[in-house]
């Protein structure tokens, strides 16, 4: 739950009764009483209007002490037309200990949800489980839960979340439309912006009149892409966009003359093992920064992959290859306005985690269709290479691989489009133990001599199983597309 949220309160009954049963924080800012339709403040009579201005910022709710009075007072509070103000000490504890309670404000909620067309949203501090709107879930949309301290016996919970998760590393990869965050001093609202970074653009919030978030984003709002404001009880909902990076980059990757005149926006051929080629097309290449370029004979376009890690900040990024392009087309012979277009992608990947290959069933295992492919009696050495140093850096994917090993499909070609953090994700995963995978293969093979590609290249034939292996332990949300092939080149 949110910390650094304290309601304002102004009391009507006995304080020290209050603060006995109070198991939180709470700022009582003056005490109120009522005698028929008469209102006193700290003894003074005030008229309606001061108290409607009083609760215009200062004061959040008159909370009743005794739960009685509140009952027998509710027809003549009604008529004071000051909409969700009036709650007994009960409401408070419970309901509006961690947010500003109002049932107007959620409803209000409910419609900014929907015609700002959010789809998906994260409620990142439980707080709908704090309301009654828990028992509506038709009126939200997706709907996650970051709160670990959520009572999971409480099935009614699974009704309205589709998945509850106890961390943040436990939804790292997901990506929402929103995500629904308390009212926070703005130093914890800062933590929380740069805690989510990656899940979402937009932030959802409510801020109180004259609260100290409220001066916060009217003097930070440069920080922001843009900001709304939406009236409502008590202060504002907020929905904040952050000014992100949205960079698009698929690198197409080749080692020849990929005679590509024109490519779609945002794609970008690349020269995979530039360093040891004999010829130069002009194209960038994978050897300047931090790279592997001269590796390129053993791991194929693994070389690109691995300088587009270091060496890039893309926001959405992607591999793609010289003959093989993601479409959306249903006649998949190549054509270039046929590749997919970085409009389309940024739409797929607001419902989708991550873009790969259609995949297809073999006639052979994985592994077995590879050693096939490669014709090479090394396979099955330099997989157990490859299973030895998984088991020291990544054990928990032994049994992903062993899966993967024996399956009859895969995702193939090592192409993609994702977002940054779920590819630096994969790239600090692979090459955790890559690089050692191939100096032990170099030690005690004698793939350097060998003249037949098919054979010296078994390093990168097993890495090309190693996107399934990762995706099979990461619950992703996947999209897969048919491939344009280019023939003849």
């Amino acid at each position: 739950m949110a910390e650094g949220y304290v309601p304002r309160v102004l009391l009507c009954g006995d304080i020290n009764s209050f603060r006995d049963a109070a198991n939180m924080a709470v700022e009582v800012v003056g005490s109120v009483s009522f005698a028929g339709k008469n209102i006193f403040l700290n003894g003074e009579e005030i008229s309606v209007d001061a108290l409607r201005k009083i609760l215009d910022g200062a004061a959040d709710y008159v909370v009743f002490d005794s739960g009685a009075e509140f009952v027998a007072r509710n027809k003549d509070l009604s008529e004071l037309e000051i909409p969700d103000r009036f709650i007994p000490r009960e409401t408070l504890f419970t309901q509006a200990r961690h947010v500003f309670f109002s049932d107007t404000n959620l409803m209000t909620l409910a419609g900014i949800l929907r015609n700002e067309k959010i789809s998906r949203l994260l409620d990142v501090d439980g707080l709908f489980y704090t309301t009654d709107f828990i028992m509506f879930p038709d009126l939200f949309p997706h709907v996650d839960a970051l709160a670990k301290n959520l009572d999971r016996s409480d099935l009614i919970l699974e009704d309205f979340y589709e998945h509850i998760y106890d961390t943040l590393a436990d939804c790292r990869f997901k990506h929402y439309d929103a995500l629904f965050v308390a009212e926070r001093e703005p130093e914890d609202f800062i933590d929380v912006l740069l805690a989510t970074d990656g899940l979402s653009e937009n932030i959802l919030t409510f801020v109180r009149k004259n609260s100290a978030l409220e001066r916060w984003l009217a003097a930070n709002a440069d920080a922001f892409e843009k900001i709304f404001h939406f009236p409502a009880i008590n202060g504002n909902r907020y929905l904040l966009t952050k000014r992100a990076p949205k960079d698009f980059c698929v690198f197409v990757v080749t080692h020849k003359d990929a005679k590509l005149d024109a490519l779609p926006e945002g794609y970008r051929i690349i020269h995979a093992g530039h360093a040891v080629a004999k010829q130069d097309f002009g194209y960038l290449g994978d050897d300047t920064g931090d790279n592997i370029s001269t590796l390129n004979l053993y791991l194929n376009e693994v070389t690109a992959l691995y300088w587009m890690w270091k060496n890039t900040t893309h926001a959405i990024i992607g591999l793609n290859h010289y003959r093989r392009f993601f479409t959306v087309a249903d006649d998949t012979s190549f054509a270039v306005q046929k590749i997919l277009s970085r409009a389309a992608a940024e739409e797929i990947l607001r419902e989708y985690d991550i873009i790969v290959a259609e995949n297809h069933a073999l006639r052979l295992s994985v592994s077995c269709w590879q050693k096939r492919l490669s014709g090479s009696d090394l396979e099955e050495f330099v997989a157990g290479i490859f299973k030895k140093h998984i088991a020291l850096k990544q054990p928990d994917y032994l049994d992903a691989f062993d899966r993967v090993d024996n399956a009859y499909t895969a995702f193939q070609y090592e192409i993609f489009i994702t977002r940054r953090n779920i590819f630096e994700a994969y790239c600090e995963w692979l090459f955790s133990f890559l690089l050692d995978v191939t100096a032990e293969v170099f030690d005690r093979t004698n793939i350097r001599q060998l003249s037949n590609p098919r054979k010296y290249r078994i390093i990168s034939f097993i890495t090309e199983r190693l996107m399934t292996v990762w995706l099979r332990k990461n619950r992703l949300r996947i999209k897969r597309l048919p491939i344009l092939f280019r023939k003849g080149i």
